[in-house]
């Protein structure tokens, strides 16, 4: 068993990420020395490949990977984030793509900015210094033209919430009701979180669009979805009672 307190959970949606998960894993293992109280969480997505033999063989070699399976169900993006983010152990949790999509070395920018006092640290690939890489253009504009209509509807001061690569303290998700199980989850949070009273921050991140595998983004329902959490533009969000934040 690992030992010690943890600090950090870093939770990895994973559905037939069999080409990418071993060099992600490794990758996060020897980052790990810059976070040392960190747990990894695999959730593999009813995958129909070696994703779960994969994160499995991992877990038994290092006791601070963890692998969750979800069968044949309510699968999506959103449903693993759910529920890896209950396993999680850690004050901060850290969305991750299994897609290695997402530059790790903003890891540790997360983990200082919510010691700072921030409650939500969103990867922006839109900020000064961000970068949409190799993002393809019909996303980059729904993600870049959403997160505007967002700020103007919402007041929120970020400029990338569609991404789902980001940090927030654990009691956000405990008293946050999120309901989405697809893309849209990141979204909704980052605007539930805002009409909450949380405090939201960004720290530029470059985005690499996946070298090996299938995306399972649908451009068209996802924009149908996003459109959808205006609706609380007009009735509005009250996050549940839990834990009194310390400052």
């Amino acid at each position: 068993m690992m030992a010690g307190k943890i600090q950090l959970s870093i939770v990895i949606p994973a559905h037939n990420e069999h080409s990418n998960l071993p060099f992600l894993l490794e990758d996060l293992v020897n980052l790990r020395a810059k976070l040392p109280e960190a747990e990894i969480i695999v959730v593999d997505d009813n995958s129909q490949d070696t994703t779960l033999k994969i994160a499995t063989a991992f877990s038994r070699k290092h006791d601070f990977i963890r692998a969750i399976h979800r069968g044949k169900g309510d699968n999506g993006m959103g449903a693993a984030l759910k529920e890896g983010t209950k396993a999680a152990k850690g004050k901060y949790v850290v969305w991750l793509m299994g897609d290695r999509s997402d530059n790790l070395s903003a890891l540790p920018q997360f983990v200082k900015k919510l010691e700072s006092g921030f409650d939500m640290v969103f990867g922006s690939r839109h900020m000064k210094g961000g970068s949409r890489g190799d993002l393809a253009v019909s996303k980059a504009i729904l993600s870049h033209g959403y997160t505007l209509c967002t700020r103007i509807l919402f007041g929120i001061r970020v400029h990338d919430i569609t991404n789902a690569f980001r940090a927030f303290r654990k009691e956000l998700f405990d008293r946050i009701a999120l309901e989405s199980d697809n893309f849209a989850i990141s979204p909704e949070f980052a605007i539930k979180a805002q009409l909450a009273g949380y405090k939201l921050c960004e720290v530029p991140t470059g985005y690499r669009d996946r070298q090996s595998g299938v995306s399972k983004f649908k451009l068209v329902r996802m924009g149908v979805d996003y459109v959808s959490l205006f609706k609380y533009r007009i009735t509005g969000y009250k996050a549940g009672k839990g834990k009194i934040r310390v400052r």
